[in-house]
């Protein structure tokens, strides 16, 4: 099933809902991954484009959690992994999902 997916985070700072809405939104199928980092089993859940030899739009949302439910939407918060010059660290991440 196809999902739009709206991030609400950018480096793990909450954004404005109106800033939400303007934008880009990402459609593809949501699925759940079983990842393994070094050794660790995490879960992820990865949205993948309609063509399999294009990487997914968006990190991965690693150990995602369900955190509302609606009758037209629902969203999941879960840690994304962020590059840097100093290297790689986590931030809080959300998505709202909706049907596309």
């Amino acid at each position: 099933m196809k999902f739009r997916v709206r991030l609400l985070r950018r480096r793990g700072q909450r954004l404005p809902w109106r800033e939400v809405l303007n934008a880009p939104s990402y459609v593809g199928d949501l699925v759940t991954v079983s990842v393994d980092i070094s050794g660790e089993r995490y879960q992820a859940a990865e949205l993948r484009a309609a063509d399999p030899m294009v990487e997914s739009p968006i990190p991965k949302l690693y150990e995602p959690v369900l955190i509302g439910f609606a009758p037209q939407a629902f969203r999941l918060r879960g840690f994304e992994s962020v590059l840097s010059s100093r290297g790689g660290y986590a931030v809080v991440q959300e998505w709202h999902c909706e049907e596309a």
